[in-house]
């Protein structure tokens, strides 16, 4: 136990120890009981406890770790380095050890629904920030905003975005840092957004007019086969089209036009009829149904404990499925495609943050009028900055809900290299221009975190239907 039996950030206690500590001049006693429940101000829990700024977590030891204390944390530089990190992987060891935290904390909140974000900064378990994200896209690298509420704001153009190049396609990714009021913010955003697609579209030239109506305009040379003519082409004041002779019977009189050839004429007279030609131009549509999220870190200045830092995920896209639409779906669908995101991983050595990607599956039960269904889904093939790794993760069933492109949550559970993982997921439908009426893709996010809480991830996803 901590020496004199007072609370320290980095003390662990085991089964029937116990250590005090004090907050705004009273005094709290953390103990742990025989069985191994830690509990402080009469709450207790089995694997990890948060009150106010008091937190602890089991280990795979049995021993209960103290990571934060009111005034007390792990010890980080009042200010940033010289040199910001430019990606998760390069936070220094404390800065790490106070994100591995926060992400512990994301990986069991509820997501928010809206613009699905699932962050540790939390009310009553469930996410309080909101993040939203638009994509546009560039022929080397996308460009992106991305928009914590009135929280912060960062984008392509003032977050030195630097291309990733270990992502799963169909989507891309760009690492944003910027410092913003109180700390730096690091962001890791990713969509699946295409190129602009082309076609070409012919527009009517208008109606016929008489030459007699357009006394005064300018004819080009008239190109025809014979002196007298009935047809031919040429423009009427730089408009391309068609003379035609307009006299029931006989000819309508041209006149050569001087230094022009035997070919060239001009139409003379009041029974000629020019009909302007059609055009045709290229018309560029943007992608109107793209998926984009990611993952973002805010380290403060000078945090005075781990709360202070904030780590979460956001999922969102720019054709979310209309609600009303949802009633009428019945029938099954099956949507596959990726997750990725943030992971924690501590040991004596130190704590790792780095980079995971996972193929998913989503199996949607559209259920018709009042009961809207479910879906479930699991995550598996998963790697780890380039390593694979056996295992999967269930994404447990989650009703489609009334509102929010039917938004759902559920529970995560399951194992990956031989560490039980559990946490949270949720999404939202998006979509709204499949043959069939059904939902063209799904989106969210989702992060698991071990008993102990030292192996942590968090991320999103975005599946499309088969």
């Amino acid at each position: 136990a901590p020496e004199e039996n007072v609370c320290a950030v980095g003390g662990t206690l085991s089964p029937g120890e116990s250590c005090r500590y004090e907050r705004g001049g009273s005094r709290f006693t953390f103990s742990i009981k025989d069985d191994g429940f830690g509990c402080v101000g009469g709450i207790c829990s089995g694997r990890s406890i948060t009150l106010n700024n008091f937190s602890a977590v089991k280990n795979t030891s049995g021993q209960w770790e103290i990571v934060s204390l009111p005034g007390g944390m792990i010890p980080t530089p009042p200010t940033p380095p010289p040199s910001t990190p430019t990606e998760f992987r390069n936070l220094d060891a404390p800065t790490a050890a106070n994100a591995a935290i926060a992400i512990a904390k994301a990986a069991d909140a509820r997501p928010r629904a809206g613009s699905i974000t699932q962050s540790s900064n939390v009310n009553d378990g469930i996410t309080i920030d909101q993040v939203s994200v638009t994509a546009q896209h560039g022929a080397s690298q996308n460009s992106y905003s991305i928009q914590n509420r009135s929280s912060w704001s960062i984008s392509s153009s003032d977050g030195s975005p630097r291309a990733m190049t270990d992502v799963r396609p169909p989507f891309k990714g760009d690492e944003l840092t910027k410092r913003i009021e109180g700390g730096t913010l690091y962001v890791d955003v990713y969509s699946d957004i295409e190129e602009p697609t082309s076609r070409q579209v012919t527009v009517s030239g208008g109606p016929s007019v008489r030459l007699e109506d357009k006394i005064g305009s300018t004819f080009s040379g008239l190109t025809i086969d014979e002196f007298n003519a009935r047809r031919g082409d040429g423009t009427l004041d730089g408009v391309p089209g068609i003379f035609s002779c307009n006299r029931a019977v006989g000819y309508c009189p041209l006149v050569f036009v001087a230094g022009g050839g035997r070919t060239d004429f001009d139409p003379i007279g009041t029974d000629w009829i020019f009909t302007p030609q059609g055009t045709t131009r290229t018309e560029t549509s943007p992608d109107t149904d793209y998926l984009a999220g990611g993952v973002w870190l805010f380290v403060p200045d000078d945090a005075t404990n781990a709360d202070d830092f904030t780590f979460g995920a956001f999922g969102d896209g720019n054709d979310p499925f209309q609600q009303d639409k949802l009633m009428a779906l019945q029938g099954t669908a099956t949507y596959d495609g990726v997750a990725t995101g943030v992971y924690s991983d501590k040991s004596n050595a130190g704590t790792d943050i780095g980079y995971w990607d996972a193929d998913v599956t989503l199996n949607a039960n559209f259920g018709g009028r009042s009961d809207l269904g479910s879906i479930s889904g699991s995550v598996t093939e998963f790697e780890a900055d380039g390593e694979s790794y056996a295992g999967s993760m269930s994404l447990e069933t989650a009703d489609i809900g009334s509102s929010g492109s039917g938004f759902f949550d559920g529970e995560v559970s399951g194992t990956v290299d031989g560490t039980s993982y559990s946490g949270r997921w949720g999404g939202q439908f998006f979509g709204n221009g499949e043959a069939d009426g059904k939902p063209g893709s799904v989106g969210g996010t989702l992060g698991g975190r071990s008993a102990d809480g030292s192996e942590n991830f968090v991320g999103v996803f975005g599946g499309y239907k088969q």
